[in-house]
């Protein structure tokens, strides 16, 4: 098929990820896929793979030249169907598709606000409480698909942690308030000297300057490692012994689904996402936002290895089952499929 996927922010987070996995699975299907994105896109370089790249410059969600843009891109094109990401690429290239008579579908990545989704035919939320917030929101339910996010990356078995050394912890993500990684410092701040354990923590964002203050007063300089953002996750996953996931919010959360594929314990806090995707049989939950809680689901994670890897490994299982490219890329096909008549 000719798929147009149309992705018009900056920066790179989970939606945007999302967006690159796609793009990059299709074409490995045999899709003709058209990547649109905005001319500053970090993650620019990763559509490589793509058949065609256009870039786009917005001004806001009502840009009309944007909008013209748009529709010049995929006449040239002669997509099937148009798949668009988040509010922006669905307001302006929804209506760019639907000038040229195209089927639209937008994959909502979060609680969206509708306004911006007139235009688009079908939406795809990525868990069931999604879609549940958009029939609630007096979305035909007609309308709305649930596809779950997932992960390309190569699946590894659980390996244990190397006897006599610390536990390595790995945390990434964009460095916002909601990822919870100040509440992360504060809980291992409490923790006691043994068992002995280091932290990498990945990624950037506006509030890298006050993490790195609070790992100072705090005084963890020694056991945790801000790195910026992780080039190759897989790697940096196989070379960890427990992935963290902190977040106070978290509507799905595409780096639990790559700790899940690489065989790495999971702790997390019970997110409305995680909450989904993982249970009791998977990994370790703690309650958002709340210090002493996510604190003894570490020393837990810690003091019990032989359980985490249990865990790990049922959560591998899952991840083959229900998350992986080869369970997920099918559902998509079929809907556009369905959606190009």
């Amino acid at each position: 098929m000719r798929i147009t996927q149309v992705m018009l922010a900056r920066g790179f987070g989970g939606a945007e990820r999302s967006f690159v996995d796609i793009v990059a699975a299709l074409v490995r299907r045999g899709h003709q896929v058209q990547a649109i994105c905005h001319p500053r896109f970090r993650a620019r370089e990763a559509l490589h793979a793509a058949a065609q790249i256009d870039c786009v410059t917005t001004l806001g969600a009502w840009d009309p030249l944007a909008r013209r843009r748009l529709a010049r891109a995929m006449a040239s094109f002669r997509p099937q169907v148009v798949h668009t990401h988040l509010a922006r690429a669905a307001h302006l290239a929804g209506s760019a598709a639907r000038s040229l008579g195209l089927p639209t579908l937008a994959k909502t990545h979060n609680y969206v606000d509708l306004r911006y989704y007139r235009a688009i035919d079908r939406l795809v939320a990525t868990t069931a409480d999604q879609a549940r917030y958009l029939c609630d929101a007096g979305t035909d339910a007609a309308r709305v698909t649930v596809i779950p996010n997932f992960s390309p990356l190569e699946t590894a078995r659980p390996h244990p942690p190397a006897p006599g050394q610390p536990v390595r912890l790995l945390a990434y993500g964009r460095m916002v308030a909601k990822k919870g990684f100040e509440v992360l410092l504060e809980a291992l701040a409490t923790l006691t000297p043994a068992p002995a354990w280091r932290l990498t923590l990945g990624g950037d964002g506006p509030a890298r300057a006050r993490i790195a203050a609070r790992i100072a007063r705090l005084g963890l300089q020694p056991r945790v490692r801000l790195c910026g953002w992780i080039p190759d996750v897989r790697a940096a996953l196989l070379e960890h012994d427990v992935f963290v996931l902190p977040s106070i919010d978290e509507p799905f959360g595409i780096a639990v689904l790559e700790a899940m594929a690489c065989g790495v314990p999971i702790v997390t806090t019970s997110t409305r996402g995680p909450g989904e995707i993982l249970d009791a049989q998977t990994a370790l939950f703690a309650v958002p936002g709340e210090t002493a809680s996510l604190a003894r689901a570490l020393h837990t994670a810690l003091a019990e290895p032989a359980a985490g890897q249990t865990r790990a490994a049922a959560a591998l299982e899952r991840f083959t089952r229900e998350y992986s490219e080869q369970a997920v890329l099918p559902r998509y096909e079929a809907l556009y499929r369905a959606l190009a008549g």
